[in-house]
């Protein structure tokens, strides 16, 4: 009965490492305030996007299904700005600034 109990604790343990191979997080600001209530995507490889929105300060926190290099995107904003970002089994911090860029906007890294 005990090893089964075991392995039911290691199978409940792993699973949140599975579903989230890892997470990206970090603020969006335009014109040093931040963006409240923007929607930011993340996608990796060939899963679908994960959606998260921005907190009233700007702050956002998506945890991503895959490791490595993914798209992050303000698909409300004009122009639907996109960039690249990288995912690892530590969270990732990419703070950005919303910058006026034609007839949209474009993300910069902070």
């Amino acid at each position: 009965m005990r090893l089964i109990t075991y392995v039911w604790l290691a199978i409940v343990v792993a699973i949140p490492s599975i579903v989230h191979a890892g997470q990206v997080y970090g603020t969006i600001v335009m014109d040093g305030k931040g963006i409240g209530g923007a929607n930011v995507e993340i996608s990796c490889g060939s899963d679908p996007a994960v959606k998260g929105t921005t907190a009233a300060d700007g702050a956002y926190r998506v945890n991503v299904p895959q490791q490595g290099q993914c798209t992050l995107v303000l698909p409300s904003q004009a122009g639907k700005p996109s960039t690249t970002v990288f995912s690892s089994p530590n969270p990732a911090l990419y703070n950005f600034e919303l910058v006026k860029a034609g007839n949209g906007y474009e993300l910069k890294r902070r």
